[in-house]
């Protein structure tokens, strides 16, 4: 009796320590004149590829404003900090995001700080494409010219 009552106990704080899990909501019009969105979703090779890209660049998020949304389909999250840490995104929140920019299969968006959709492809992109359409963006050259 003792063994099944710890073993209920156990399965009992699992369930609690998952059901706890944080979670991040996530309306992308918050991030309107306070950053640019990078969303990348879908999966299979491309998406794969894509995320190969991305690796060690975190300076250039962060220099740009620039906030990773990662679709996936069992786990979506979103990355703040230059890709050093990510936060998971609820379930809502994913599926809202994957029916406004009609996410079926792989898809990368890239949304300016006005809110409005800048670039988009299916296919995977060098990483650098992404900052050179950044770069040439007046809000963007505007910050480089207060920033010097």
């Amino acid at each position: 009796m003792n063994k099944y009552f710890l073993l209920l106990i156990s399965l009992s704080f699992i369930i609690f320590i998952n059901c706890n899990e944080e979670y991040e909501m996530l309306n992308i019009d918050d991030f309107e004149w306070k950053n640019r969105v990078l969303v990348i979703g879908g999966g299979g090779s491309k998406y794969k590829s894509q995320l190969e890209k991305i690796n060690n660049i975190s300076n250039e998020f962060t220099e740009r404003d620039l906030v990773l949304v990662l679709l996936e389909k069992d786990l979506s999250k979103i990355s703040y900090d230059g890709l050093k840490t990510y936060k998971k995104l609820d379930y809502d929140s994913s599926i809202n995001l994957r029916k406004k920019y009609n996410f079926k299969d792989f898809k990368l968006i890239l949304i300016g700080k006005d809110g409005g959709e800048k670039y988009n492809s299916v296919e995977p992109v060098e990483i650098n494409t992404i900052f050179e359409i950044i770069d040439e963006m007046p809000m963007r050259k505007r910050e480089i010219k207060e920033r010097n």
